[in-house]
């Protein structure tokens, strides 16, 4: 008998584990195989190849980026061939599922699959988990002991794939279940944290040194959640020979001074830290049942930011009592802690929260398909909700991907109101025409920060120079022009070669001279662009052309 495992991911670069421990955990009785795909590609397509490869079973998992396409596959599988048993699993239908069971399936597997799937595959009468028309299992959500996964064969690092791993993200856990009770969180319905051995994950992760990969990503809900193990863990992760780096989601009010210390003084480019504030807003984190200490949170995401660590910080926009003013409050305060990235969200009502079956508590209006978006709230209007977007949008094309950091941080500094800031750039965005370009990125900042005329434009100016030419490997068309008369660049450049500061030939054919900013002064910077199209290596010298 021959089964496919199959899902929709979010992109390519993206693997299902969930998957590959289906797959490590067959009935060799049967003929299995993985077929992936992404919710870009063409659904008949899919369906063709899927049905093509004749299978009489096919497993697809469900999640809320996938729930939409994943409904019009399997009609389109059933239309082409209905002998095929269609079996349905994941997050999303692990829940609430009921609107699933018109769908031509012979049954939804809620919970962790290891064992139910192969049950339900053999037609078993008692299976964890399972429910369909006729059906449905005492046990509402299947669990597995992690002690016998651990008897399987590695589910990361199978000989299929091997060839395209280079190319994606590997999803490793270590633990299954979360302390918290977070209600807008799927994870707070499995508040039974569960360890795999110090033992297991210490050979899976040497083994990591055999690989190559875009980015090893934990699925753990809290990395640090056990200190002592999580210290383990980090510290062998330190000393392993590979060039990629490892992402966790982690709890930094709760972090122990010892991993903290550690991490400060760690290789930066191995480690990369989520952390999720939601937001600054006491009443809002008692009301979703997320309890943290805001003073030791902030004081630790500066500390390790100061570090050079990086991280990921979350807001979400949308949460119960906390409206405009206070989402602007807690987007200020976690920009002022400067971590590397401030991930700006939407409240998404995901099935199975207690938080969507308070809908009507907090007059939530949101999408009825997935992913469930709030679309305005008892405190926030609908235009509300569109001004986050808007700073979402403009915090992801400014401030994340590093490209005019070093401007919004020096205004930030000079009593800019950042948040309003990135509204007016985000909202600028929006109407924009077409799709900006470095340069309109740029023009579009400068027209929004003169709006609030908290810095003279001179120094405006230079600031977002300083972000500019870091930008482009070669020399790029001006941002402001006529910055500096050519006479005077003229004396600068025979001064510098006069002085043995750069060599002639490299300064004239390659150098390029613009204001800037520095150490909250006007200064020159000079760029020197090579041939074999590098960044810029940027000098900077006083007005009067002495090197700072």
């Amino acid at each position: 008998m021959k089964v496919i495992l199959t899902t929709l991911n979010a992109k390519f670069i993206h693997t299902s584990l969930a998957l590959r421990w289906l797959y490590v955990a067959r009935d060799i009785s049967f003929d299995v195989e993985i077929q992936e795909y992404t919710i870009k590609d063409n659904l008949d397509e899919v369906a063709h190849k899927l049905v093509n490869a004749n299978p009489d079973i096919i497993g697809i998992s469900v999640y809320i980026w996938n729930q939409e396409e994943a409904k019009k596959l399997v009609r389109m599988i059933a239309n082409l061939n209905p002998q095929i048993r269609i079996l349905i699993g994941g997050p999303e239908v692990s829940y609430e599922y009921t609107d699933w069971l018109d769908y031509p399936i012979e049954g939804v597997l809620r919970g962790e699959g290891e064992k139910a799937f192969w049950q339900a595959c053999r037609r078993e009468k008692e299976i964890d988990g399972f429910v369909n028309k006729e059906y449905e299992s005492a046990v509402a959500y299947a669990k597995v002991d992690l002690k016998w996964l651990e008897t399987l064969e590695s589910p990361y690092f199978l000989d299929f794939d091997k060839e395209t791993q280079k190319n994606r993200y590997l999803y490793l856990e270590t633990s299954r279940g979360c302390p918290y009770r977070c209600s807008y969180c799927l994870s707070s319905l499995d508040n039974q944290v569960r360890l795999f051995s110090e033992n297991y994950i210490t050979t899976q992760l040497m083994h990591l040194e055999e690989i190559e990969c875009k980015q090893v990503k934990f699925l753990d809900r809290t990395f640090n959640v056990k200190p002592e193990r999580a210290l383990a863990i980090a510290k062998l992760i330190e000393q392993l020979k590979v060039n990629f780096s490892f992402q966790f989601e982690v709890v930094l009010d709760t972090m122990k001074e010892e991993m903290i210390s550690f991490f400060e003084q760690s290789n930066k480019e191995r480690f990369r830290f989520e952390v999720g504030v939601q937001s600054f807003n006491e009443q809002t984190l008692d009301a979703v049942h997320r309890y943290q200490n805001l003073d030791i949170l902030v004081k630790n995401i500066k500390r390790l930011s100061q570090a050079g660590c990086i991280m990921h910080v979350d807001l979400i926009g949308g949460l119960p009592y906390e409206d405009l003013n206070s989402f602007r409050n807690s987007y200020t305060k976690l920009f002022a802690c400067g971590a590397t990235e401030i991930q700006v969200g939407i409240l998404k009502l995901l099935k199975g929260t207690s938080l969507r079956l308070q809908a009507n508590l907090y007059d939530f209006t949101y999408e009825t398909q997935s992913p469930y978006t709030v679309e305005k709230t008892k405190w926030l209007s609908h235009q509300d909700i569109m001004i986050i977007e808007d700073v979402y949008q403009a915090t992801e094309k400014l401030y994340n991907n590093g490209r005019i950091r070093f401007t919004l941080d020096t205004c930030y500094q000079y009593g800019y109101p950042i948040f309003d800031v990135m509204a007016d750039v985000g909202n600028r965005m929006r109407n924009f025409k077409g799709q900006p370009q470095v340069l309109d990125y740029f023009k579009l900042l400068y027209e929004s920060l003169s709006v609030f005329n908290l810095m003279q434009d001179e120094k405006l100016r230079a600031c977002l120079n300083s972000d500019y030419y870091m930008n482009f490997k070669q020399t790029p068309k001006p941002l402001f022009q006529d910055e500096i008369d050519k006479e005077t660049i003229k004396e600068l450049f025979k001064k510098w070669v006069q002085y043995n500061i750069f060599d002639e030939q490299t300064l004239y054919n390659y150098g390029k001279i613009r204001l800037g900013f520095y150490q909250n002064k006007i200064m020159y910077q000079v760029l020197i662009y090579d041939r074999f199209q590098n960044y810029p290596v940027r000098y900077w010298f006083n007005l009067e052309g002495e090197a700072q």
